[in-house]
């Protein structure tokens, strides 16, 4: 009989124990969780972003260095020309108010990785410092 005066505990109100501090504990571990992945992913992209700055950097300066054109001259070629044998110079002088061609062979050669333009050339022909031809070429 002295069993059944004894008090029995009462049943929980819900399948699940209720405990504010596990739920606490539980939060900031997600938290953390969170904080720790957010700031790897950061990590993760901000390295992949600076080594591409730095590969493209490399390129800049070694590939893609800007060069300046080779220009050569292959040939020239002097047509019209009138001289005049003079007595006191050993030497022939060009006939003073003649009209001459010169035809020049020229080649251009690009060093550079991509193609560029050009716009209107001009060549000019001077003899002591004096101009005295000048020819406009097309762009390219």
């Amino acid at each position: 009989m002295v069993e059944r005066d004894q008090v029995r505990p009462l049943a929980p109100a819900s399948d699940q124990p209720h405990s504010t501090d596990d739920d606490d504990t539980t939060l900031n571990v997600k938290k953390r969780f969170h904080q720790r992945r957010c700031f790897k992913y950061c990590a993760c992209v901000s390295t992949f972003l600076f080594l591409l700055a730095i590969i493209i950097i490399i390129l800049i300066f070694t590939v893609f260095k800007i060069k300046d054109p080779i220009i050569t001259m292959n040939g020239v070629t002097v047509e019209k020309l009138d001289l005049v044998n003079t007595s006191g110079t050993l030497l022939p002088i060009p006939k003073p108010g003649s009209n001459m061609t010169i035809k020049a062979d020229v080649s251009v050669k690009n060093p550079n990785y991509s193609s560029f333009r050009y716009s209107n050339t001009t060549t000019t022909i001077s003899y002591r410092d004096t101009v005295v031809g000048e020819a406009r070429g097309p762009p390219g």
